[in-house]
């Protein structure tokens, strides 16, 4: 669509994909074509009519909210709604981190939910994996965890949106405050945080008994995916919990030969 419109060499620098969020938008735009906004903007509105907001990335997500930088290039509203395996989402991108691209990897967690569990999940975000895996799932009970109070708001919305509010529950605060004070045990843990998880293991324990299920999410070189398995492991055993693991899998990437992972590990006591 730009063919002609750009030159060769700046066609080159094109991100060819983006992420569609509800109505906004998220592109890289390099600063050498940014003079080029407006014709990268038709070629998207032309295609995607519906789009409201497209929004340049200008930083990477970060901080202890993990949220990314945008600058908007077209629209202004930010705030949107996203829907996926028959749930709807209001979400904002530029305050609370949410991806489309783990979509598929929230309805597979969903999937294997058995009617009954008791599930966890840490840095819950404004709510897909809990919210997903009451939909999709019987489960007796989900807590999500979430730190940054935008994307609380947005959970607690969530939660009254999608008629849920029976099954899950949101808890405001820092995992490493609020898990060791959580009754009970779960038969099913998702850690979907690959900047950090391996700096949360040490709280499962004792939250976490026989057979349990932990979805272990990490970014690592693809040069190790064939030991990655061993590794995963050793790093429950440094904290006391046995584990096998079940499944390695690839779920997007983050740099040149990065990966995002998931282990999918059974607890064995």
């Amino acid at each position: 669509m730009l063919k002609g419109k750009l030159s060769d060499e700046e066609i080159r620098m094109v991100r060819r994909s983006f992420e569609i969020i509800g109505d906004v938008v998220i592109i890289d735009i390099p600063d050498e074509i940014l003079h080029r906004r407006k014709e990268i903007v038709a070629a998207i509105l032309a295609r995607h009519k519906h789009v409201k907001t497209i929004l340049r990335k200008v930083g990477e997500v970060d901080g202890v909210y993990r949220v990314a930088k945008y600058e908007p290039v077209y629209g202004g509203e930010t705030e949107t709604i996203v829907k996926e395996h028959g749930c709807r989402f209001a979400v904002d991108p530029t305050k609370a981190y949410y991806s489309v691209k783990l979509s598929g990897e929230r309805e597979r967690i969903a999937r294997q939910v058995r009617k009954g569990e008791r599930v966890l999940v840490m840095f819950a975000g404004v709510g897909p994996y809990p919210i997903v895996i009451a939909k999709l799932a019987r489960p007796k009970e989900v807590i999500g965890i979430e730190l940054n109070p935008a994307a609380v708001d947005y959970f607690r919305k969530n939660i009254r949106l999608n008629k849920v509010e029976e099954v899950v529950s949101v808890i405001e605060g820092d995992v490493e405050d609020v898990v060791p004070g959580l009754p009970g045990k779960f038969d099913r843990v998702v850690m979907p945080a690959p900047y950090s998880a391996e700096n949360f293991i040490h709280l499962l324990k004792g939250k976490v008994t026989d057979g349990s299920i932990i979805h272990y999410y990490t970014f690592e070189s693809e040069n190790i995916e064939n030991r990655l398995s061993e590794i995963v492991a050793r790093k429950f055993r440094e904290h006391g919990i046995n584990v096998d693991v079940i499944k390695i899998k690839k779920c997007g990437n983050f740099a040149p030969y990065v990966n995002r992972y998931v282990a999918d590990v059974e607890v064995k006591f």
